[in-house]
Protein backbone atom coordinates (compact mmCIF):
# COMPACT_ATOMS: atom_id res chain seq x y z
CA UNK A 1 0.00 0.00 0.00
CA UNK A 2 1.72 3.43 -0.93
CA UNK A 3 -0.17 5.48 1.99
CA UNK A 4 2.25 7.02 4.66
CA UNK A 5 1.06 8.42 7.68
CA UNK A 6 1.66 11.80 6.67
CA UNK A 7 -0.73 11.33 3.95
CA UNK A 8 -3.77 10.42 5.86
CA UNK A 9 -2.97 12.64 9.48
CA UNK A 10 -4.30 15.40 10.96
CA UNK A 11 -2.08 18.06 10.28
CA UNK A 12 -0.73 20.74 13.34
CA UNK A 13 -3.40 18.82 16.12
CA UNK A 14 -4.24 21.77 19.11
CA UNK A 15 -0.94 20.96 21.61
CA UNK A 16 -0.76 21.72 25.30
CA UNK A 17 2.63 21.77 27.19
CA UNK A 18 4.25 20.56 30.30
CA UNK A 19 4.11 21.52 33.39
CA UNK A 20 0.35 21.91 33.38
CA UNK A 21 -2.47 21.87 35.47
CA UNK A 22 -5.36 19.11 34.63
CA UNK A 23 -7.74 22.47 34.69
CA UNK A 24 -5.93 24.22 32.12
CA UNK A 25 -5.80 21.04 29.88
CA UNK A 26 -9.67 20.72 30.30
CA UNK A 27 -10.04 24.59 28.85
CA UNK A 28 -8.24 23.56 25.84
CA UNK A 29 -10.54 20.30 25.19
CA UNK A 30 -13.26 22.54 25.50
CA UNK A 31 -12.01 25.54 23.59
CA UNK A 32 -11.10 23.19 20.77
CA UNK A 33 -14.11 20.98 21.19
CA UNK A 34 -11.84 18.39 21.16
CA UNK A 35 -11.83 14.71 22.95
CA UNK A 36 -7.71 14.09 23.06
CA UNK A 37 -4.07 16.02 22.36
CA UNK A 38 -0.26 15.85 22.71
CA UNK A 39 1.78 17.33 25.58
CA UNK A 40 4.74 18.92 24.22
CA UNK A 41 7.62 20.28 25.85
CA UNK A 42 8.53 23.74 25.18
CA UNK A 43 9.91 23.17 21.95
CA UNK A 44 7.37 20.89 20.84
CA UNK A 45 9.14 17.89 21.66
CA UNK A 46 6.83 15.16 22.72
CA UNK A 47 6.09 14.10 25.78
CA UNK A 48 2.84 12.19 26.08
CA UNK A 49 -1.14 12.64 25.17
CA UNK A 50 -3.81 12.96 27.20
CA UNK A 51 -7.73 12.43 26.70
CA UNK A 52 -10.83 13.37 28.47
CA UNK A 53 -11.07 9.72 29.28
CA UNK A 54 -7.72 9.69 30.86
CA UNK A 55 -8.72 12.86 32.39
CA UNK A 56 -12.16 10.52 33.90
CA UNK A 57 -10.09 7.58 35.08
CA UNK A 58 -7.92 9.97 37.39
CA UNK A 59 -10.30 12.58 38.74
CA UNK A 60 -8.22 13.42 41.51
CA UNK A 61 -4.97 14.29 39.70
CA UNK A 62 -4.28 17.92 39.35
CA UNK A 63 -1.20 17.66 37.55
CA UNK A 64 -0.90 16.78 33.89
CA UNK A 65 2.10 14.65 33.78
CA UNK A 66 0.43 12.66 36.66
CA UNK A 67 -2.20 11.72 33.95
CA UNK A 68 -0.85 12.02 30.51
CA UNK A 69 -0.16 8.22 29.23
CA UNK A 70 3.80 8.13 27.57
CA UNK A 71 1.78 5.86 24.82
CA UNK A 72 4.78 5.49 21.64
CA UNK A 73 4.46 7.56 18.65
CA UNK A 74 4.14 6.88 15.20
CA UNK A 75 6.69 8.44 12.97
CA UNK A 76 4.84 10.36 9.89
CA UNK A 77 7.17 8.19 7.59
CA UNK A 78 5.74 5.10 8.49
CA UNK A 79 3.31 3.25 6.78
CA UNK A 80 -0.46 3.57 7.33
CA UNK A 81 -0.48 0.06 8.34
CA UNK A 82 2.21 0.60 10.44
CA UNK A 83 0.28 3.41 12.36
CA UNK A 84 -3.15 1.07 12.15
CA UNK A 85 -1.64 -2.14 13.83
CA UNK A 86 -0.23 0.60 16.82
CA UNK A 87 -3.42 1.90 17.06
CA UNK A 88 -4.61 -1.14 17.77
CA UNK A 89 -1.88 -2.45 20.09
CA UNK A 90 -2.56 0.42 22.02
CA UNK A 91 -6.39 0.47 22.49
CA UNK A 92 -7.02 3.87 22.50
CA UNK A 93 -8.75 6.24 20.14
CA UNK A 94 -5.47 9.24 19.42
CA UNK A 95 -2.46 8.09 18.20
CA UNK A 96 0.38 10.82 17.81
CA UNK A 97 2.16 11.91 14.86
CA UNK A 98 6.23 12.97 15.18
CA UNK A 99 8.73 13.86 12.64
CA UNK A 100 12.40 12.37 12.79
CA UNK A 101 12.96 15.08 15.63
CA UNK A 102 10.12 13.96 18.06
CA UNK A 103 8.28 17.76 17.16
CA UNK A 104 4.32 16.99 17.41
CA UNK A 105 3.09 17.23 13.46
CA UNK A 106 -0.27 15.50 13.16
CA UNK A 107 -2.71 13.26 14.95
CA UNK A 108 -4.83 10.32 14.22
CA UNK A 109 -7.65 8.70 15.15
CA UNK A 110 -9.48 5.69 13.81
CA UNK A 111 -11.58 8.15 11.33
CA UNK A 112 -8.63 8.90 9.03
CA UNK A 113 -8.14 5.72 8.27
CA UNK A 114 -11.62 4.41 6.87
CA UNK A 115 -11.41 6.15 3.53
CA UNK A 116 -8.36 3.95 2.63
CA UNK A 117 -10.16 0.75 4.26
CA UNK A 118 -13.34 1.59 2.14
CA UNK A 119 -10.76 1.20 -1.13
CA UNK A 120 -8.87 -1.43 -0.06
CA UNK A 121 -10.91 -4.08 2.04
CA UNK A 122 -14.13 -3.10 0.80
CA UNK A 123 -15.04 -6.70 0.19
CA UNK A 124 -14.56 -7.68 3.46
CA UNK A 125 -17.22 -8.48 5.31
CA UNK A 126 -18.55 -7.36 8.91
CA UNK A 127 -18.44 -11.02 10.61
CA UNK A 128 -14.89 -11.62 9.47
CA UNK A 129 -13.72 -8.56 11.58
CA UNK A 130 -15.68 -8.43 14.80
CA UNK A 131 -13.95 -9.30 17.84
CA UNK A 132 -14.85 -7.03 20.41
CA UNK A 133 -17.36 -7.63 23.23
CA UNK A 134 -20.40 -5.53 23.52
CA UNK A 135 -22.63 -4.33 26.67
CA UNK A 136 -26.35 -4.54 26.54
CA UNK A 137 -28.48 -2.43 28.49
CA UNK A 138 -32.29 -2.75 29.78
CA UNK A 139 -34.25 0.16 28.24
CA UNK A 140 -35.73 1.10 32.07
CA UNK A 141 -32.46 1.08 33.05
CA UNK A 142 -31.17 4.61 35.54
CA UNK A 143 -28.93 6.88 33.73
CA UNK A 144 -27.05 7.09 37.26
CA UNK A 145 -26.43 3.11 36.76
CA UNK A 146 -25.26 3.43 33.10
CA UNK A 147 -23.11 5.82 33.45
CA UNK A 148 -21.42 3.26 36.46
CA UNK A 149 -21.73 0.53 33.68
CA UNK A 150 -19.97 3.09 31.07
CA UNK A 151 -17.09 3.46 33.51
CA UNK A 152 -16.10 0.22 35.32
CA UNK A 153 -16.27 -2.06 31.39
CA UNK A 154 -14.69 1.30 29.49
CA UNK A 155 -17.33 0.15 27.17
CA UNK A 156 -19.29 3.83 25.99
CA UNK A 157 -22.03 2.40 23.77
CA UNK A 158 -24.66 -0.14 24.64
CA UNK A 159 -27.44 -1.36 22.48
CA UNK A 160 -30.64 -0.84 24.22
CA UNK A 161 -32.84 -4.13 24.71
CA UNK A 162 -36.55 -3.99 26.00
CA UNK A 163 -38.39 -6.62 28.27
CA UNK A 164 -38.58 -9.49 25.81
CA UNK A 165 -34.93 -8.94 25.31
CA UNK A 166 -35.06 -7.54 21.75
CA UNK A 167 -33.30 -4.73 20.19
CA UNK A 168 -34.54 -1.46 20.67
CA UNK A 169 -32.24 1.47 20.98
CA UNK A 170 -28.69 2.58 21.41
CA UNK A 171 -27.34 4.76 24.00
CA UNK A 172 -23.78 6.12 23.95
CA UNK A 173 -21.85 8.74 26.03
CA UNK A 174 -22.52 11.25 23.45
CA UNK A 175 -26.45 10.63 23.70
CA UNK A 176 -25.96 11.51 27.59
CA UNK A 177 -23.73 14.30 26.97
CA UNK A 178 -25.95 15.96 24.40
CA UNK A 179 -29.67 15.50 25.55
CA UNK A 180 -28.54 16.07 29.97
CA UNK A 181 -29.90 19.47 30.31
CA UNK A 182 -27.35 20.79 33.20
CA UNK A 183 -26.69 24.97 33.86
CA UNK A 184 -23.43 25.90 31.54
CA UNK A 185 -22.48 28.18 34.58
CA UNK A 186 -22.84 25.89 37.44
CA UNK A 187 -21.25 22.99 35.56
CA UNK A 188 -17.91 25.18 34.63
CA UNK A 189 -18.09 26.76 38.31
CA UNK A 190 -18.35 23.17 39.96
CA UNK A 191 -15.27 21.66 37.86
CA UNK A 192 -13.53 24.82 38.60
CA UNK A 193 -12.95 26.53 35.28
CA UNK A 194 -15.21 29.35 35.33
CA UNK A 195 -12.79 31.76 36.62
CA UNK A 196 -12.23 33.81 32.82
CA UNK A 197 -14.05 35.70 30.43
CA UNK A 198 -13.97 32.91 27.44
CA UNK A 199 -17.37 31.61 26.03
CA UNK A 200 -17.77 28.00 26.61
CA UNK A 201 -19.75 25.88 24.19
CA UNK A 202 -22.00 22.96 25.39
CA UNK A 203 -20.77 21.32 22.25
CA UNK A 204 -17.10 22.11 23.82
CA UNK A 205 -18.16 20.71 27.74
CA UNK A 206 -19.78 17.49 26.73
CA UNK A 207 -16.08 16.71 25.73
CA UNK A 208 -15.35 16.36 29.90
CA UNK A 209 -19.31 16.60 31.05
CA UNK A 210 -18.45 12.76 32.80
CA UNK A 211 -15.29 13.95 34.37
CA UNK A 212 -17.29 16.86 35.61
CA UNK A 213 -20.06 14.93 37.23
CA UNK A 214 -17.50 12.70 38.51
CA UNK A 215 -15.30 15.14 39.65
CA UNK A 216 -17.75 17.58 41.04
CA UNK A 217 -20.36 15.04 42.32
CA UNK A 218 -23.02 16.63 40.62
CA UNK A 219 -25.75 14.40 40.69
CA UNK A 220 -27.28 13.26 37.15
CA UNK A 221 -31.06 13.53 36.81
CA UNK A 222 -33.67 11.02 37.48
CA UNK A 223 -34.06 9.87 34.30
CA UNK A 224 -34.39 6.19 32.71
CA UNK A 225 -32.09 5.25 29.81
CA UNK A 226 -34.92 5.15 27.19
CA UNK A 227 -34.93 8.46 27.76
CA UNK A 228 -31.91 9.55 26.04
CA UNK A 229 -31.30 6.52 23.32
CA UNK A 230 -31.40 6.98 19.93
CA UNK A 231 -34.62 4.45 19.30
CA UNK A 232 -33.94 3.72 15.66
CA UNK A 233 -30.05 3.89 15.29
CA UNK A 234 -28.48 2.88 12.02
CA UNK A 235 -27.17 -0.44 11.95
CA UNK A 236 -25.08 -3.21 9.81
CA UNK A 237 -25.15 -6.35 9.44
CA UNK A 238 -23.38 -9.79 9.87
CA UNK A 239 -23.55 -10.14 5.77
CA UNK A 240 -22.67 -6.49 4.84
CA UNK A 241 -19.65 -5.60 3.73
CA UNK A 242 -16.77 -3.61 5.49
CA UNK A 243 -17.21 -0.78 3.13
CA UNK A 244 -21.11 -0.20 4.00
CA UNK A 245 -20.00 -0.01 7.43
CA UNK A 246 -17.39 2.37 6.78
CA UNK A 247 -19.49 4.69 4.58
CA UNK A 248 -22.09 4.88 7.86
CA UNK A 249 -19.49 5.65 10.10
CA UNK A 250 -17.62 8.18 8.05
CA UNK A 251 -21.01 10.37 6.74
CA UNK A 252 -22.48 10.52 10.23
CA UNK A 253 -18.64 10.51 12.30
CA UNK A 254 -20.06 7.29 13.88
CA UNK A 255 -17.76 5.07 16.28
CA UNK A 256 -19.60 1.99 16.35
CA UNK A 257 -22.68 0.67 14.96
CA UNK A 258 -25.00 -2.48 15.90
CA UNK A 259 -24.47 -5.54 14.03
CA UNK A 260 -28.03 -7.42 13.84
CA UNK A 261 -28.19 -10.69 12.23
CA UNK A 262 -30.03 -11.89 9.27
CA UNK A 263 -32.99 -12.29 11.18
CA UNK A 264 -32.98 -8.77 13.01
CA UNK A 265 -31.80 -9.98 16.09
CA UNK A 266 -29.04 -8.01 17.89
CA UNK A 267 -25.52 -9.46 17.50
CA UNK A 268 -23.42 -7.12 18.79
CA UNK A 269 -21.22 -3.73 17.88
CA UNK A 270 -18.76 -2.97 15.76
CA UNK A 271 -15.95 -0.01 16.42
CA UNK A 272 -14.39 1.92 14.06
CA UNK A 273 -10.69 0.69 15.76
CA UNK A 274 -12.25 -2.75 15.24
CA UNK A 275 -12.22 -2.26 11.83
CA UNK A 276 -8.35 -0.86 11.49
CA UNK A 277 -7.14 -4.59 11.98
CA UNK A 278 -8.01 -5.24 8.46
CA UNK A 279 -4.41 -4.06 8.19
CA UNK A 280 -3.15 -7.37 9.78
CA UNK A 281 -2.57 -9.85 7.07
CA UNK A 282 -4.71 -12.29 8.71
CA UNK A 283 -7.48 -10.35 7.60
CA UNK A 284 -6.87 -9.97 3.92
CA UNK A 285 -7.96 -12.47 1.60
Amino acid sequence: MKYKVSDIMTKNPVKYTVPSSIAEVIKVLIKNNVTGIPIVDNQNKYQGVITRRDIFYNPDETQTALVMRKAKPINEGDSVETAANELVKQGKRHLIVTNDSNEVTGILTPQNFLNIISEEYRSLKVKDIIEYNSVCVWKDTPLSVALVMMKLSQVFSFPVLDDDGKFTGLITDRDIFNKVKMSHTSVLSEAGIADDEDPWSWEGIRNVFTYIIEKSNIKVPDIRVKELMVPDPKVIYLESTIEDAVKLMSQKNYNQLPILSGHGEIYGMIYDIEILKVFNDKHVQ
